[in-house]
């Protein structure tokens, strides 16, 4: 029976050995997982200013190219 209870000793502290290391990946995973979250939003503001940008540059353009059309007409 002293066999018995040593091993069931061992396999309980292996098992709490690997709840506890399960937890601690847990914790680190919800870290990345809030960063990357993080950095997605930071990623979609730029990406939606970035197209703001580009749509205001695309108009000036347009703008330049019929004032210089018209001027090369004259």
């Amino acid at each position: 029976m002293t066999r018995i209870l040593k091993a069931v000793g061992r396999l309980t502290a292996a098992v709490e050995a690997l709840e506890k290391s399960v937890d601690t990946r847990l914790r680190d995973s919800s870290g990345s997982i809030s960063k990357l979250q993080h950095d997605l939003e930071l990623s979609v503001k730029e990406n939606s200013e970035l197209k703001n940008l580009k749509q205001d540059v695309g108009d000036r353009l347009d703008s330049v190219i019929g004032q210089l059309s018209e001027a090369l007409e004259k």
